[in-house]
């Protein structure tokens, strides 16, 4: 265990051993190296064998999508959204579901090969160049656990090209955003670097009845972020830092009678404030990359702290929860890229180690009733490793196997209703999760392939204690995943699909009345799918869009809580499509986009007593490229104003929901510098 224990000082060490290395280098390519963002090689089974989305910057722009809790307008499957705030996402990807432990979502979220903190799922979007979603467990390419699947987040690298765009924009309800990005050489031929610094205001629409506030609902972000990407001319070598600020504030906490759900007034006592949150999270990597004639190494180490404040009132309750979190994460691997090789392969360790504290206090009606006072630590070790035989020119097998070993432990302290009380635990874990897979190229276009892979959610302590309750650890939750799938890809049209299985067990899930929920074991669950999408180029600048799958996720008839019951936060089905098109004009070139989403019904609760209905919404946009270098684009998202319930909860026998905010127009500007 001592060589996966990568500390800091060892990572500081080992970045310089490329650059000494280098020096004596003969095998040097031409060209700078760029880094190449993918995790294995292209003609790996794990690139092919798998279910798979990947959209440009152009498209996120098109279907007006700047932050990733709006990421589901373009990866089909995948719905997210805030669970009372912004800091916890309700997440379902495939019938696997955050299932009301919003402290792990089911699908993991990398920023350039770095695993983000999971308060930190929600974050706005700053120069990404391509975001990337894999469905199914996908643990044997990536570090961080990965039970549901994988969205990765690629943000442009600086190089040789001087590249600078000035964003401006306005929103309904008084919001805006302003995006600043430069980027180029500093040293031609050697030092790059980047800043982007963006602000971003989406209010909402709610009312605080005691407090007279309106446009409660919303979040106010300012983001700075800091790129510096050594890479010498004719070297194979290079090594990026990166920095970035964020800050957030916002009043999300909104709550209104749960059969309610067209009121813009919330549901609160006299004498109640307004519900507040303020995030503030630092991020910092340090990578470098070593590519020879078949290989590519790789090492990152990266750090994330993280301070919020979250106070909201509902009902005549109020809760005031202050949190820290701090982690590192260091990943060595190596992988080979390039073609004609008879067998590729992935190799990697890993480790993360996070830290969290909480001094949370709730009050009724004024009078304290709670607090809690505690900290929180996991680690994580990993061992990783992913093979492709080519055996013939289209017949491949895929095999992967990763071993982790999980360490958490707890302490804390509290009073409830007069009553002291405290605990502390550990616990420690170990599993070994493998997959194979085996695809056949049927013609140079048409593929398929069939994967069986495992996936978890490691063991530990609730995040947030529970009054008067021990410290009892919950077990990892485990899955594995069964898929058949196939993908045609052809100059106009291209369409991927598949049918999946998902037998989960030990699902980890929040039960009891808010305020005094604790995180436990709730038996097993199965999900049983089917997805599709195209894309079709039917004439020259014009596509048609489409989307549907549908999935029954349930627990199991032996679970003890909840049998038969379904999955919280998992729609029966989901379906898109949208037109997108390019029409020349003596003035400039539009770009229209008119988009439709459906989502099915869903509950909020493992009781499968608050259910939020099917809902559409539709978007329309259009762009005009009034210049070489100027873009103004008008758009309206939700046209109909549907409104429909975003969460739900139970306290005292009455039910509560937030809503959405509802119909959004704007009109957007883009200058690019050069």
């Amino acid at each position: 265990m001592l060589v996966l224990r990568l500390t800091p000082l060892v990572i500081s060490s080992l970045l310089l051993s490329p650059l000494a290395l280098a020096a004596g280098s003969n095998n040097s390519p031409s060209d700078t190296m760029l880094v190449n963002a993918s995790k294995q090689s292209p003609d790996s089974a794990s690139a092919k064998n798998v279910s798979s989305v990947k959209v440009s910057a152009e498209e996120l722009a098109q279907a007006n999508v700047t932050r990733t809790d709006e990421l589901p307008k373009v990866l089909p499957g995948l719905t997210m959204g805030n669970s009372g705030s912004l800091i916890f996402q309700s997440v379902s990807l495939r019938g696997i579901s955050s299932a009301q432990d919003f402290y792990n979502p089911a699908v993991s979220i990398y920023v350039d090969g770095v695993p983000q903190l999971s308060t930190y799922a929600m974050q706005a979007l700053g120069d990404v160049e391509s975001v990337e979603m894999l469905r199914g467990p996908q643990g044997t390419l990536y570090g961080k656990s990965a039970q549901g699947g994988i969205i990765n987040i690629v943000t442009r690298k600086p190089d040789d090209t001087p590249r600078g765009y000035v964003e401006g924009g306005i929103a309904s309800r008084d919001g805006y955003h302003t995006k600043v990005n430069l980027s180029g050489p500093l040293a031609p031929g050697l030092l790059y670097g980047s800043a982007t610094l963006l602000r971003q205001v989406d209010n909402g629409s709610m009312t605080n009845p005691a407090t007279g506030s309106d446009n409660l609902g919303g979040s106010r972000t300012n983001l700075g972020d800091f790129r510096l990407r050594l890479a010498p001319e004719d070297q194979p070598w290079e090594a990026s830092v990166a920095v970035s600020e964020e800050c957030t504030h916002a009043t999300q906490d909104t709550y209104l009678p749960y059969d309610n759900e067209r009121s813009r007034t919330l549901e609160i006592s006299d004498g109640s404030g307004d519900p507040h949150l303020r995030r503030c999270t630092h991020s910092q990597s340090l990578s470098t990359q070593y590519r020879t004639d078949g290989w590519l190494f790789s090492l990152i180490g990266a750090w994330q702290q993280q301070n919020y404040q979250r106070e909201f009132p509902y009902s005549a309750y109020n809760a005031s929860l202050p949190e820290r979190w701090n982690q590192d994460t260091q990943e060595l691997r190596a992988a080979t890229f390039g073609g004609n090789t008879p067998v590729d392969m992935v190799f990697g360790l890993y480790r993360q180690n996070s830290r969290e504290t909480v001094d949370s206090a709730y009050t009724y009606s004024g009078v304290p009733i709670s607090s809690t006072r505690g900290w929180t630590a996991n680690e994580t070790l990993a061992a990783y490793s992913d093979l492709t035989w080519h055996l013939t020119d289209r017949f491949d097998l895929g095999g992967g196997l990763r071993y982790s070993h999980d360490k958490s432990k707890t302490d804390y302290n509290g009073s409830s209703m007069g009553y002291g009380w405290g605990d502390k635990g550990k616990t420690r874990d170990d599993n070994l999760l493998g997959q194979v897979s085996a695809g056949w190229q049927f013609t140079p276009e048409l593929r398929g392939y069939v994967r069986v892979a495992q996936g978890y959610k490691p063991a530990g302590f609730s995040i947030q204690p529970t009054p008067m309750v021990s410290a009892a650890p919950y077990d990892a939750e485990k899955s594995i995943n069964y898929e058949i799938g196939t993908r045609y890809e052809g100059d106009a049209l291209r369409v991927q699909g598949a049918l999946f299985y998902t037998h989960t067990k030990n699902l980890q899930l929040y039960s009891g009345p808010v305020g005094y929920q604790s995180l436990s074991n709730a038996g097993a669950a199965d999900a049983t799918g089917a997805e599709l999408s195209a894309s079709w180029t039917f004439t020259p600048g014009w596509s048609w869009d489409v989307n549907g799958n549908w999935v029954r996720s349930e627990f199991t008839g032996d679970s003890e809580l909840y049998a038969d019951n379904r999955v919280p936060f998992v729609p029966r089905f989901s379906a898109g499509t949208s037109l997108n098109g390019i029409v020349d004009t003596p003035w400039g070139a539009l770009t229209p986009r008119l988009a439709l989403n459906l989502v099915g019904e869903h509950y909020f609760d493992g009781d499968n007593t608050l259910r939020q209905g099917s809902y559409a919404t539709t978007d329309i946009r259009l762009g005009w490229q009034a210049t070489e270098r100027v873009n103004i684009a008008a758009y309206i998202d939700n046209l109909m104003d549907r409104r429909y319930r975003t969460y739900g909860i139970v306290q005292n026998g009455a039910a509560y929901a937030q809503v959405n905010n509802g119909r959004t127009a704007g009109l957007d500007v883009r200058v690019d510098l050069f």
